[in-house]
């Protein structure tokens, strides 16, 4: 007598059973990790791009993941952590300052010589503006400020960790997933992590190396050109970095226009090209094409929405996240691919 598909559900209860359970310690773990989920995203970014060091230092085995954790997180914590300071600093004396700073940008706009109704308009716009964004930042309460200032900490500290134990243990970590996958569909999982491998390597290990080359060559740059708030600058070179398409001049522009009002526009244009062709020349024109252009399927574009809308969306997490989905999901792609068109052999999943 054939059974039906309640009968079934009864013969196999106990599978059934475990596997719930097993999916629900898998949740539960899960939404413990959320609020560490910034935290681990970077770690294994950070893993990400420190492989190739350890790799290089294989020998050393004992102490290569030390360094290269040391090799990626320090420069990064330099640039994003002094840089933070000082803009959270100069936040905070623009919060105090601001009858000032609004009273001496308003007269810099009337002395360009705007006609009175647009530059009446243009007060007002500014003021309301400057009126909102404070309050905004007055209603949020203090305790507030120090429960994200700590969970940023921890999650700093987090993210260390887990790029240290990643780069120590990962390679016994990716095993022991691969030996819970049926043994006859290995092939298509190996050709599936040699793409997501390729496409990941060339999404972060290419724009954090350039990030990081680009930022600690704009503080020798700012600090030549006597560039105000040196290491806010950097920092913000170093993020703009590290999303393609976004390109220089959405820093060195607006520098550049306040060194036209105070040196003239012949200093300007001087900051301006000098600062471009040494921050920029070597990492847009070498660096990054070499690494990105030949590890990575993805086109810029993509990445940049995925970058945006990633950090929209999950914050610092998502910043990277949305982009290491995206490039998953063309991994997936091209292994369908190579199996539609004969690359690899199609195994018997039955």
């Amino acid at each position: 007598m054939e059974s039906d598909g309640v009968s079934k559900l009864i013969e196999h209860r106990w599978t059934i059973a475990v596997a719930a359970g097993v999916l629900f310690l898998i949740l539960a773990i899960i939404y413990i990790a959320l609020p560490l989920l910034d935290g681990i995203i970077l770690g294994v970014v950070f893993a990400y791009v420190g492989r190739p060091i350890s790799n290089k230092l294989s020998k050393y085995k004992q102490f290569a993941p030390f360094i290269a954790t040391a090799c990626i997180v320090t420069p990064i914590a330099f640039i994003l952590g002094i840089g933070a300071i000082e803009i959270a600093n100069q936040g905070i004396w623009a919060i105090k300052h601001h009858s000032e700073i609004m009273t001496q940008f308003i007269a810099t706009i009337k002395s360009l010589g705007i006609p009175e109704y647009i530059y009446s308009d243009i007060s007002i716009t500014v003021e309301n503006l400057t009126h909102t964004i404070i309050g905004i930042a007055g209603q949020i309460p203090a305790f507030d400020y120090a429960k994200r200032v700590t969970v940023l900490a921890i999650n700093a500290i987090v993210s260390i960790f887990v790029c240290f134990f990643l780069l120590k243990d990962g390679a016994k970590l990716a095993k022991l997933i691969k030996n819970l996958l049926p043994k006859n569909g290995l092939p298509i999982v190996d050709v599936f992590l040699v793409h997501a491998d390729r496409i990941l390597s060339g999404i972060f290990i290419g724009n954090l190396y350039v990030a990081i080359v680009a930022s600690i060559t704009s503080l020798f740059v700012f600090y030549f050109f006597d560039v105000s708030h040196v290491l806010a600058m950097s920092a913000l070179v170093f993020l703009a970095s590290l999303v393609p398409i976004f390109a220089g001049w959405m820093i060195l522009a607006p520098i550049s226009v306040g060194r036209y009002f105070e040196y003239g526009l012949e200093n300007a244009i001087i900051f301006y090209v000098i600062a471009s062709t040494i921050i920029y020349g070597p990492t847009e024109v070498v660096l990054r094409p070499y690494i990105v252009g030949t590890t990575s399927y993805t086109h810029p574009l993509l990445m940049m929405l995925m970058f945006i809308g990633g950090a929209f969306v999950a914050g610092i997490a998502g910043f990277f996240l949305a982009p290491m989905l995206i490039g998953i999901l063309i991994a997936i792609y091209r292994t369908h691919d190579d199996l539609a068109q004969g690359k690899i052999e199609m195994p018997d999943l039955l």
